[in-house]
C-alpha cells in the first residue's frame, strides 16, 4: 500500500524521494506559480494575481505560506466554483497526480495547508493517507 501511495505522489519503486520532498518555501511558491498559469495562462495569471495584491494585499509569495489568505482572496475575486477549479488545478499541481472531474468530495476537503506542508516534506496530506 506504502509503495502505491510515493508512486502515485511521484516516489520511484527504487525508494528514491520523489520530486516533491523536502523541497522548502522556494518550490511552494514555484509550484502555486505553474498551477496558476496552467489555469489561467500567462495573462491571466499576472491579472490574478495583480487583483491579489492591490484588492487582497496579498502577493504570491505571501499566498504560498497562509493557504487561507489564498483561498479567502481567490474565492472573492472568483467565487466558489471558480475557486473550486483553481484549488483542483493546485491540488493536481501540488500532489502531483490528475484528480477526476467527478472526486468534487476531495477537492473540497482538501487542505492546501497540508498539500503545501507535503511539497516541503512534512508529511503526506491525511486526505491521502492509507486508512
Amino acid at each position: 500500500m506504502e509503495i502505491q501511495i510515493l508512486n502515485l505522489f511521484g516516489g520511484d519503486k527504487a525508494g528514491q524521494p520523489g520530486p516533491n520532498q523536502n523541497e522548502g518555501p522556494d518550490e511552494v511558491t514555484s509550484r502555486l506559480d505553474t498551477a496558476l498559469t496552467t489555469i489561467f495562462n500567462e495573462d491571466g495569471k499576472r491579472t490574478v494575481l495583480y487583483y491579489m495584491t492591490n484588492k487582497f494585499n496579498l502577493s504570491l509569495q505571501q499566498a504560498s505560506a497562509d493557504p487561507t489568505k489564498l483561498e479567502r482572496a481567490l474565492t472573492n475575486l472568483l467565487g466558489e466554483v471558480g475557486w473550486m477549479v483553481v484549488k483542483r488545478a493546485i491540488l493536481e499541481e501540488f500532489l502531483d497526480r490528475k484528480i477526476a472531474v467527478h472526486e468534487t468530495d476531495l477537492v473540497q476537503r482538501a487542505s492546501l495547508r497540508e498539500a503545501f506542508g507535503f511539497v516541503r516534506g512534512l508529511s503526506l496530506p491525511s486526505l491521502f493517507k492509507p486508512l
